[in-house]
């Protein structure tokens, strides 16, 4: 009688579970049942798989890959920059050696073979060539102020403007060679749109030096960059030997023009 009992109870159960089947949306949709989501079970037989989890990469990973790609991109605009410039100062210096351009390229400063003089008894013209990381008009702003010359040259011991005219002025100037005190005027005359600057002694004054002119020729290369060609000659007279002169002045001048161009690449801010 029990048995019979449980029987009945399920057939009841099984033919519930057919009609609520029959009519499920399941049965009658397919789509629907490859949609419902599956829960997997776990076989106790077999040995537990670890989970897969996402391996991700640390915060500090992530930002030293970021500034590595961005310093590749950096260092490719330098290079192309770089070939820009070296095309440039090429275009400038047309008809010069390979090797003078590559040399200004990386020193900034280059001291050329001087030229002889018209008079044999005068001073040799020393030459050099400068590459300013400025714009040409800065460039000529800057040596434009005469008397901030003290500022980079630490030979000067005074300079001051005595005189003022539209294209020029005159400059005292006294500096010491060999403990000997040396005063003399220099004429400054200039041509800002040719970008020429000159100078000379001014045979008015009183002059210690026998001879001292020079020049500055300024050609643009690009927007951020000037070709200096710079010109000089400078004889003591008596206080000092023309060979010890000659020796003194190839020595003293590239660190002058360097400290010249450090000052003028650093708006003035430079101080050796």
């Amino acid at each position: 009688m029990a048995i019979h009992a449980t029987g009945l109870r399920y057939n009841d159960s099984l033919s519930l579970g057919l009609r609520r089947w029959r009519s499920s949306p399941a049965r009658m949709n397919p789509r629907l049942q490859m949609t419902r989501r599956r829960i997997p079970v776990q076989n106790p037989a077999l040995p537990a798989r670890p989970a897969r989890c996402r391996r991700e990469c640390p915060r500090d990973c992530r930002r030293e890959i970021l500034l590595g790609v961005l310093a590749l991109g950096v260092f490719a605009g330098i290079a192309r920059g770089d070939e820009t410039l070296t095309a440039a100062v090429q275009r400038a210096l047309a008809g010069e050696p390979p090797e003078l351009v590559q040399r200004l390229f990386d020193e900034k400063v280059v001291l050329l073979s001087g030229s002889e003089p018209s008079d044999r008894s005068g001073p040799t013209q020393v030459r050099a060539l400068v590459l300013f990381a400025k714009p040409r008009s800065r460039v000529i702003q800057l040596l434009l102020q005469t008397a901030r010359q003290t500022e980079y040259r630490p030979d000067l011991e005074k300079v001051e403007t005595v005189e003022r005219f539209s294209n020029g002025e005159v400059d005292v100037q006294e500096m010491r060679i060999v403990l000997i005190q040396i005063s003399y005027w220099l004429r400054y005359q200039w041509d800002v749109s040719a970008g020429r600057i000159s100078w000379g002694l001014d045979p008015r004054f009183p002059n210690d030096l026998r001879v001292t002119d020079g020049f500055w020729e300024l050609e643009e290369v690009d927007d951020v960059h000037t070709l200096g060609r710079f010109g000089t000659r400078v004889d003591v007279g008596l206080a000092l030997p023309a060979f010890f002169q000659g020796i003194a002045t190839r020595k003293n001048l590239p660190q002058t023009l360097d400290r010249c161009r450090r000052w003028i690449d650093s708006d003035g801010r430079y101080r050796p």
